[in-house]
């Protein structure tokens, strides 16, 4: 997928108001954790968010995303893919899930061939929700909004 192909596909004007997630005063400054190793995608995915509101700090896998949070970086929210060299998906969420400060992030867990095995494991180490590859970019936003704690739903004027 390219940059190209997101922007026709999935634009800011093609998003309902009803899937258009707004940041929290609160989250703001928080960015959302990118892990995949297909850095075009990961960066479409960026630029996609980016271009909603949100900032965005990218990790090529997981051992790298872990090495990013046990440094200091704090995020709310973790938008991650499953199949990844180094540490996969899961093997991370089961890593988040056992430190401390990682029971408090979102994960939503992202695959090509999600399996009914894979969604389970992925369940018990703590995962917020999934998506099959290729997603819809409003059933991202959706779930990004539905991550409660983290994103103020969209103002109605009167």
């Amino acid at each position: 997928m390219n940059l190209e192909t997101i922007s026709e596909v999935a634009g800011p004007r093609s998003i309902p108001d009803t899937y258009v997630a707004i940041p929290s005063a609160d989250h703001m400054n928080k960015p959302i954790l990118l892990i995949d190793d297909d850095r075009p995608y990961r960066q479409a995915l960026r630029l996609y968010l980016e271009n909603h509101g949100f900032t965005c700090k990218e990790a090529e896998d997981g051992r790298e995303a872990l090495v990013l949070l046990d440094g200091g970086l704090d995020v709310d929210l973790i938008i991650s893919d499953y199949h990844m060299p180094v540490i996969n998906g899961l093997d991370f969420l089961k890593a988040l899930s056992s430190r401390g400060r990682g029971q408090d992030v979102r994960v939503i867990l992202v695959s090509g061939n999600m399996t009914k095995e894979i969604e389970k494991e992925a369940k018990q180490a703590g995962a917020f929700a999934f998506l099959e590859k290729p997603y819809d970019f409003k059933e991202l936003l959706a779930l990004v909004s539905r991550a409660g704690k983290l994103y103020a739903p969209p103002k109605r004027s009167l």
